[in-house]
């Protein structure tokens, strides 16, 4: 940075020059938002300038020093990356000493996120749909059962046999109960093929995607943020005769939302009773698009290409975009070279008189002073879309929780909020030790100049030299002109504090570091018990975090598609009795003791008498059972009808064998008593 004055050239060191920078960027933005804002008091419809003002509200509540939660963002970003704030770096560079950190948190977030991956993202799913405990019994069976009765009751009095009540009571009960075990197969039959269709349209929308992105930044940020479903047309391709067809078919899409691009209103306690505002970005391309689409404002669509010409429009500015950029290796928004537009998508409830005025269709607005829950999206000073929320509980797409939950607030903390102090410590520990080794490295020299040759120079250092002096003028030849000294080294004692803090890190983030493949060291990582204490120590830990997420993530993301299904769907499929079940925490606890009871299991019951109670149909249902927690295609295993042909064809078998074995040794029987098949009878 150049600041003239006088024709002299000052010079600022970089954390000055960073300082500058970042207030000048808040300046801007300040004056951007005043110009703006004065703009739009004549220009912006009611319902825009609404949503501005929201969003200007939500912002500087979040960038508020004290109780927002912008900087904590940044935090997390920068320990991620192993870099230092600029105010901590500028003083190490004024220090001159060593820039290494310690990237303990990150090595925790990895960690943390590879063990949520296993449960989440793993071949058996973490949930489930879980048939309706007593399905309905259809009206034609019901009907059947009914005419069945009659009909044997006549037959019953035709042969002269005398009726009871009782009796007929009791055989319709009995046909009852025969039609209610057929149902509950048929619903748990009917819930699995269900289950299967959701799994395919969570594979094509990009949930799983979602998911593993949004567990990097579970552990990482105070909050992680996963949306949909969201609606969106795209191109299908078929093909039939050797010809593509192309089509735009509505498809449901999920997606990771960084916690940079969020905004909800200030001092709720549930993310469920929030307006939320998402920033989102669009290319031309992407606004060209929406002018062949049903339901956008065409004429706000063009207007915003006309006054944004192809420079891009990044109005919506944050104060800690540039350095968040910086951090993504993105472009600074600030200067928006690759011509960007910044969008507000708004879901929240906005008073039915707003809409009226906005334009929207008399026929959905009942009551113009009573609120409705609508999404609109706002680009400078045009609304492009405003609709009702499709969500029949009235509920954003948006689904946030925490690695630690905090009540009455839906922001909670990330590894780098529990480990910031150990972090730092380890942090300075480390630098300290790089310039103790640096410094005790080799010896330090004390050079008497005045004492050195005219041609000696006392820079210059290398094996074998000789240094020519000179006599003191005072007379004191008796002091060395040169001498030399090793500096103390305390790597020993710097390595032992290092270690300890990292144990304590272990410790409040119950992420040891054996899970996240390093090997365990000293303290109770030594002994098996001691690895299994801290294995259950980090199961534990894990287990809130699984709570955490089934009950605001898993759960109502997997009921709002249950819902969009119910209300869309044409196929049949979904009765409506259905439920969505969610499994992370018992998958968190269970999966590995589960495992190893279930091969114990079979271990156990593969004798004679056990076979002889479970049968084929029962030993092959346990095979199917235990080859899905395993990983085993369960088509591998037989039907039942199968495994009862073959069950008998490997009996005939062992008949055969022992026959002939019976012959070539003389027909001897003796005192063998008799014999035990496999399914449990005996034969002599």
């Amino acid at each position: 940075m150049q600041l003239q004055s006088g024709g002299l050239l000052r010079v600022v060191s970089p954390g000055a020059l960073e300082k500058h920078i970042t207030e000048q960027d808040k300046l801007k933005a300040e004056a951007q938002d005043a110009a703006r804002d004065a703009f739009n008091v004549v220009a912006m419809t009611n319902l825009a300038g609404f949503i501005r003002r929201q969003f200007d509200m939500m912002r500087n509540h979040r960038n508020d020093a004290v109780a927002g939660w912008s900087e904590r963002l940044l935090a997390a970003q920068r320990a991620f990356n192993g870099e230092y704030d600029p105010q901590k770096l500028a003083e190490i560079r004024k220090f001159g000493g060593s820039e290494v950190y310690a990237r303990i948190v990150a090595m925790k977030c990895r960690g943390a996120s590879s063990l949520l991956r296993d449960i989440y993202l793993a071949p058996d799913r973490a949930w489930g749909i879980e048939p309706a405990a007593d399905p309905d019994v259809p009206p034609e069976i019901i009907d059947s059962i009914r005419q069945l009765v009659q009909a044997e009751v006549q037959g019953m009095a035709a042969a002269g046999a005398r009726i009871d009540s009782t009796m007929v009571r009791d055989r319709a009960e009995q046909l009852m109960l025969a039609a209610r075990d057929a149902a509950k197969k048929r619903a748990a039959r009917q819930a699995e093929l269900t289950r299967d269709r959701i799994d395919e349209i969570l594979e094509e929308g990009g949930y799983y995607k979602a998911i593993a992105e949004f567990l990097v930044d579970l552990p990482l940020f105070p909050f992680a943020c996963i949306k949909g479903p969201i609606v969106r047309i795209v191109p299908s391709v078929t093909y039939t005769g050797g010809r593509a067809q192309v089509s735009q078919t509505p498809k449901m899409f999920w997606s990771r939302v960084s916690p940079f691009d969020l905004y909800w209103t200030p001092g709720v306690s549930d993310i469920e009773d929030a307006a939320i505002i998402e920033r989102t970005r669009y290319t031309r391309a992407d606004l060209n698009d929406l002018l062949d689409l049903p339901g956008y404002n065409h004429e706000a669509v063009r207007a915003v290409l006309m006054e944004h010409g192809s420079g891009g429009l990044a109005d919506n500015w944050d104060s800690v975009d540039a350095e968040r950029a910086a951090g993504e290796n993105r472009e600074n928004p600030v200067f928006n070279r690759s011509g960007l537009i910044s969008c507000l998508e708004y879901h929240g409830n906005i008073q039915g008189l707003m809409l009226l005025q906005q334009g929207m269709d008399p026929k959905l607005i009942a009551d113009p002073l009573r609120d409705y829950m609508v999404q609109a999206w706002l680009i400078g000073r045009h609304i492009i879309k405003v609709q009702m929320s499709p969500s029949p509980r009235k509920r954003h797409p948006y689904f946030i929780t925490s690695f630690e939950k905090v009540p009455g607030t839906p922001v909670g903390h990330g590894l780098p909020d529990i480990l910031a102090d150990v972090a730092e410590v380890c942090n300075a520990t480390l630098r300290t030790l790089v310039n103790n080794m640096s410094i005790a490295s080799g010896p330090q020299v004390v050079v008497n100049d005045d004492r050195l040759a005219a041609d000696e120079d006392g820079e210059d250092m290398y094996p074998w030299k000789r240094w020519h002096v000179t006599s003191d003028p005072m007379g004191n030849n008796q002091q060395v002109p040169i001498s030399f000294f090793m500096p103390q080294s305390n790597a020993q004692e710097l390595l032992a504090v290092y270690q300890k803090f990292n144990d304590i890190a272990d410790d409040l983030s119950a992420i040891p570091r054996f899970m996240a493949g390093q090997g365990a060291s000293g303290g109770a990582g030594r002994t098996a018990s001691g690895l299994a204490m801290l294995m259950g120590n980090a199961s534990k830990i894990l287990q809130t975090v699984a709570a955490n997420i089934d009950r605001d993530v898993f759960g109502p993301s997997l009921t709002g598609l249950f819902d969009f299904l119910m209300l869309t769907d044409e196929t049949g499929l979904l009765t409506g009795q259905e439920s969505v079940r969610v499994m992370g925490v018992n998958v968190a606890v269970q999966r590995e003791t589960q495992r190893a009871r279930q091969l114990e299991f079979l271990q156990i019951t593969a004798n004679p008498m056990d076979a002889a109670i479970l049968g084929p149909k029962g030993r092959a249902a346990v095979l199917r059972e235990i080859s899905q927690t395993i990983g085993i295609d369960k088509e591998l295993i037989p039907d039942d009808e199968t495994a009862m042909q073959n069950f008998q064809a490997e009996h005939m078998r062992q008949l055969g064998a022992e026959g002939q074995g019976g012959m070539q040794g003389g027909g001897v029987t003796g005192d063998m008593g008799p014999r035990t098949n496999i399914a449990g009878g005996s034969f002599g």
